[in-house]
């Protein structure tokens, strides 16, 4: 009789973080009880990584890159690959508290309806707000323009003990149907990742936290004898650049009234011409002001038929008698 095929695919994008992605592989080997398979894109890593997975993790689908792509990209390039009914993405160096992959998929067998779904990740005992994310919005834009610290995309306010219906998730560990990533046709490259939610609540997706299903960040190893503080608990703050304001007037161009795209422009805008006076970042934002603000607008979305979602299948050889979900 032949095995049955993996119920969820495992699908991690490094970039030169050769020893936390080796931890975060072999907690999840050891962690889960899901029949699985593991994806690794390495993305044009300089560390060695590919050749350390290939060695110590032989049942891994590894996908060499020796020319980086940007992470969306690259997600979607680890997906093409996918066999499951499930598609797990996970930000390598994640340890499962307990056996989250089985967590999560419980949970999304119980609660169907929903299609994509996140839990928590950790740094120590405290939650770093990594998995969930508000798309970008007025507020945002205005508080990055200004040049001030306070993000309300990351939902500093959200308690994410308690789980339930959410904005948008991140690919740091987000659990989707693979029939409607392919209906999606993945993540948009020329968007922030939050379009991939906005698009599957446009098809009655909801996505979802799962407060239960925890993994823990690994902190990266520190030289012998050295003693340096612990990392905060957030992420790291967003660099300026005409790439981040490309990707917001697109999304705006998609997803907000022409009110409000206008609106984005103009606060960019005004900031552009007032902070280049201060020099870079901004100096060459706002001499590539005819670029950013004249980003093509996205195509309006039009989810891929189900046939047509059939079809693909048989045409890269995963077959259309899958397990669904």
């Amino acid at each position: 009789m032949s095995q049955p095929g993996p119920v969820v695919s495992i699908v991690t994008v490094a970039h030169n973080a050769r020893e936390i992605l080796l931890k975060g592989l072999a907690a999840l080997q050891s962690g889960t009880e899901v029949p699985a398979e593991t994806i690794v894109v390495d993305n044009a890593s300089t560390d060695n990584s590919a050749a350390a997975v290939r060695h110590a993790f032989r049942g891994v689908t590894l996908i060499r890159r020796d020319e980086a792509l940007p992470a969306t990209a690259a997600l979607n390039l680890g997906a093409a690959s996918a066999r499951a009914p499930w598609l797990l993405f996970l930000d390598p160096g994640l340890a499962p508290i307990g056996d989250t992959v089985r967590t999560l998929v419980e949970h999304a067998g119980s609660h169907p309806g929903d299609r994509l779904y996140t839990g928590r990740t950790l740094r120590g005992h405290a939650d770093d707000g990594r998995t969930v994310e508000g798309p970008p919005s007025l507020l945002g834009t205005a508080c990055l323009a200004a040049g001030l610290p306070f993000e309300p995309e990351r939902l500093p306010r959200l308690d994410r003990a308690i789980g339930g219906a959410v904005p948008a998730l991140t690919p740091r560990m987000l659990l989707i149907e693979r029939e409607l990533w392919e209906r999606l046709d993945g993540f948009d490259e020329r968007l922030p990742t939050a379009d991939l939610s906005l698009r599957a609540q446009a098809l009655g997706a909801r996505p979802v936290l799962v407060p239960d299903a925890q993994m823990l960040a690994i902190p990266p190893e520190r030289p012998a004898g050295r003693h340096a503080a612990p990392e905060p608990d957030r992420r790291p703050a967003r660099l300026v650049s005409t790439a981040l304001l490309t990707e917001r007037m697109a999304f705006v161009h998609r997803h907000s009234t022409p009110g409000r795209t206008r609106a984005t422009g103009l606060i960019l805008t005004a900031a552009a011409l007032v902070r280049s006076g201060f020099g870079e970042p901004w100096l060459s934002i706002w001499r590539r002001r005819d670029e950013w603000l004249a980003t093509p607008e996205p195509l309006p979305f039009v989810p891929l038929p189900r046939r047509a979602v059939a079809q693909r299948r048989e045409l890269v050889g995963r077959g259309p008698d899958l397990p669904q979900p």
